[in-house]
This record gives structure tokens, sequence and C-alpha cells, in this order.
């Protein structure tokens, strides 16, 4: 119930935040360790700091409580280095960044690709192996993108 909560305020969630130049990028509310966790991934050119986290906290605070949302911990963190690529917005992005690719078992190629993103459309995605192969992977057989930084 409060998960269709917070869809309802999603575009409330957004605004707010893109007051401060930041972007929503997930949102998770589950069970963590007998507590519930209610965690929100911003995003915004340049990083997020740690007064990005404070500043997107007071400002989602009273909206989340307004809808009462029961939560044990709420949270506000950058997605990270090897954040999950969901929406198209993402793709186009993070063109030309190495991503791992996790694909289902139906798949009848490999079911881990690491490799620069290329294009994508509708249909698959486009990537470049680092021997110069490049691999179109339909986008039905995907069940996860997340970028792969080099370290």
């Amino acid at each position: 119930m409060a998960a269709s909560r917070l869809e309802n305020i999603a575009s409330e969630i957004e605004t707010k935040l893109a007051e401060s130049g930041m972007e929503l990028v997930d949102t998770q509310y589950r069970k963590e360790n007998q507590e519930q966790v209610l965690r929100f991934f911003i995003d915004r050119d340049g990083g997020v700091t740690l007064d990005d986290c404070s500043e997107a906290t007071r400002r989602l605070k009273d909206l989340i409580d307004s809808q009462d949302i029961y939560y044990d911990h709420l949270e506000v963190s950058s997605p990270g280095m090897d954040r999950l690529i969901k929406t198209d917005r993402d793709l186009q992005r993070f063109a030309g960044y190495r991503v791992k690719i996790k694909t289902i078992k139906a798949y009848a190629g490999p079911r881990t690709v690491i490799a620069f993103l290329r294009g994508f459309s509708d249909e698959e995605l486009t990537v470049e192996a680092e021997n110069g192969e490049i691999l179109s992977i339909p986008r039905n057989m995907i069940s996860m993108i997340r970028l792969q930084p080099e370290f």
C-alpha cells in the first residue's frame, strides 16, 4: 500500500529534486534486517555530494511524511559508479561507456557481456566488445545492465 502511495507522488518527488538540479534515478522500499527502508538514489551533472544527499533528504522528508508512508530509515544516496541502467535516457547518457549486461537463460548467446555501449533501439542494444566485435542483444533477453567502470 505504501509502495502505491510512493508511485502516486513520484512526479512530485522528481519535481522537488529537479528544483535543486537533481534527478531521481531509482527508489527502493523494502525490509532489511526487520526494518523498513525507504531509499532514494539521486544523480546530478558532476556527481552527487554528501551535501546533495542532505538537501534531497530535507526536500523529500516532509512530502513522504505527509503521505503517511511508513519507514524506519530514510536514505538518499548516489547510484554509485556501477549504477544500474534502467531507462532509455540512461542508455543515451552512457553511450560509449563500458557496461556489464546479464542476459536471461533463454538467450542463445553469453549470459554475461562486458562491452562498450554503442547504441540502442526499442528492440536491441548494440555493444562493442574489447576485441572490436559488435554484438546486438535483443532487449527482451536482457535482465540487467550496469555501468562497469575500469579500476
